[in-house]
């Protein structure tokens, strides 16, 4: 394909890195995050963050160490990734990190 108008070539560029942008989701301003449908019962903490990878088709990272022992609450509803992580791991002392719209770390609490 051959673009022959002046300024065609920025315009598809732009085109281009909009896309993308939108498909990495850099593009976000304006756009209302992905709320999951979710049903977890309390239970351990650990069989509430399995759960939520399979109902939300999130990827959940951890050590199981971390998690043993702890409780989490259920959760029913509709809920943002941060809402929902924040949610299981409220009262346990540890904290998340979200690394892309489809992976979460889960990870104690730094002191410093």
């Amino acid at each position: 394909m051959r673009i022959r108008t002046r300024g065609g070539r920025r315009r598809l560029l732009v085109f281009v890195g909009l896309g993308w942008a939108f498909v990495t989701g850099r593009a976000s301003k304006g756009v209302a995050p992905v709320k999951y449908h979710l049903q977890i019962a309390p239970q351990p903490l650990d069989s509430a963050l399995q759960e939520f990878a399979r109902q939300s088709g999130v990827q959940v990272v951890y050590f199981s160490r971390i998690t043993h022992g702890l409780r989490a609450p259920a959760l029913d509803g509709y809920y943002t990734l941060e809402v929902a992580i924040r949610a299981l791991l409220a009262q346990s002392g540890l904290n998340f990190r979200v690394i892309n719209a489809k992976t979460v770390e889960i990870k104690q609490e730094t002191h410093q």
